[in-house]
């Protein structure tokens, strides 16, 4: 019996299935870069014609944990917006425009740029110089983002080589060499630079060598100061970037209590000076709400310096931690609030709400994200959301804070939105004080 030939149909999706699956090995659908199998052609074609390329490795990740601490989705963002800060920098000149970017494999928060050689590199721009040239423009880049950006806390890693002559009958390979010997670079580097911040941050913890500055807190209808939120600055000289850096880098080493610890006293100690003090708002990680020292003689002794008492005091946490935490953690809150001290919940609206969780913890305050309320008075759908959280709060009976009010037109706003307090750049600026 004959064979009866394949339907036309079957064909196209039988092939539309190959393909799909196919570019998918290929193709990051998160960033939309291609993984580097797909561009090993381009690379070897980009060295031909230009005599060499230096590679770039950059990798978001290298410290760890960034997805098990901030959730798969808060960091899948974070590598997205770093993916498109890649992509912009030919608008800086750092890269030709026949430069190619890709990632290590898809589904990777790992990217490599090949750069073709130019007249540059002859005049003492080599490999390293170039890949110091584009961090720096990276990090500039960041530090424009929104003050919530994920991209803040991370630690970027760079690696460079250089793929230069001839590339024999196998170009792949000699391109997966340069990439290894890019990785172990920026390997090589980062294992100093570790030892280096351990050292800062003992002698930061050793020295005492942090000074505190205070943000209002704000009653929007006649502009009142009710409390301050305390925030760490760390002497000039570090190696670090920013305070951002500081802290998650303090996060992944043993001596994050000490630290937080110090961070927490000295604002408690600077706190005596403020003529209007009102409420003290600390931010805290989750291993700081279950310290014993709280209960300490040290912190009481702290606090009747200043004049403050524990009802005095507001420890933040994040809205991520509050809803993610185990029950150890909640218990530990619970017990932090039996003590006579007030909990808010920050970065509300940043993704992860719950109200179970939230009700469970009980919060005095809920402080909206920045994102949330700037440009408020352009965005109806802002205005919708955030008029749902304040119903939020209602129910759970906490007070609202609206982050990062810069503008009169979003105090405006807020004000008919029934926000009771804010904070941001319209009452204070930081370098004024």
């Amino acid at each position: 019996m004959a064979e009866s030939p394949r339907a036309p149909q079957g064909d196209y999706y039988r092939l539309r299935a190959e393909w799909l699956r196919y570019k998918s090995q290929l193709f990051d659908a998160l960033t939309g870069l291609p993984a580097l199998p797909a561009v090993m052609s381009d690379v070897a074609a980009l060295q031909a014609a230009s005599g060499a390329v230096d590679v770039i490795y950059l990798d978001l990740g290298r410290s760890g944990g960034h997805e098990m601490n901030l959730g798969w989705a808060a960091y899948d963002e974070a590598v997205r917006e770093f993916a498109e800060l890649v992509a912009s920098l030919p608008e800086t000149r750092v890269l030709g425009p026949g430069d190619i970017v890709c990632l290590h494999t898809v589904r990777s928060d790992r990217f490599l740029i090949f750069m073709r050689e130019t007249e540059q590199v002859d005049l003492g721009r080599g490999a390293a110089a170039r890949r110091e040239r584009v961090v720096s423009a990276l990090r500039a880049r960041i530090e424009l983002t929104e003050p919530s950006s994920v991209l803040r806390t991370l630690r970027l890693a760079a690696g460079h080589a250089r793929l230069a002559g001839d590339l024999g009958r196998n170009p792949g390979r000699a391109i997966q060499q340069a990439v290894t010997d890019a990785v172990l670079v920026s390997l090589v580097e980062r294992e100093g630079i570790e030892a280096v911040r351990r050292e800062e941050l003992a002698r930061l913890i050793g020295d005492g060598g942090v000074r505190t500055v205070f943000h209002p807190v704000v009653r929007l209808a006649d502009e009142e100061i009710i409390g301050h939120e305390a925030l760490t600055r760390p002497p000039a000289g570090l190696s670090f970037d920013s305070v951002e850096e500081l802290f998650a880098f303090a996060e992944s080493t043993e001596m994050l209590l000490d630290f937080e610890r110090l961070c927490r006293r000295t604002a408690i100690a600077t706190a005596a000076s403020l003529p209007r003090k009102g409420l003290l708002f600390l931010n805290a990680s989750p291993g700081a709400v279950e310290d014993p020292d709280w209960a300490g003689p040290a912190m009481e002794s702290a606090l009747a310096g200043s004049g403050l008492k524990p009802a005095d005091i507001v420890i933040e946490i994040t809205e991520r931690v509050a809803i993610s935490r185990h029950d150890t953690f909640q218990r530990a809150l619970r017990t932090f609030k039996e003590r006579g001290y007030q909990v808010a919940v920050d970065d509300m609206g940043a993704g992860y709400s719950s109200l179970q969780s939230l009700a469970n913890i009980q919060p005095d305050f809920l402080k909206f994200d920045v994102s949330l309320v700037r440009d408020i008075d352009r965005s109806s759908i802002k205005r919708s959301l955030l008029d749902s959280l304040r119903q939020l709060a209602v129910k759970i009976d906490a007070r609202v804070i609206a982050e990062g009010v810069e503008r009169v037109e979003e105090m405006a706003t807020l004000l008919d939105l029934g926000i009771e307090l804010g904070q941001g750049y319209h009452f204070h600026r930081e370098e004024e004080q």
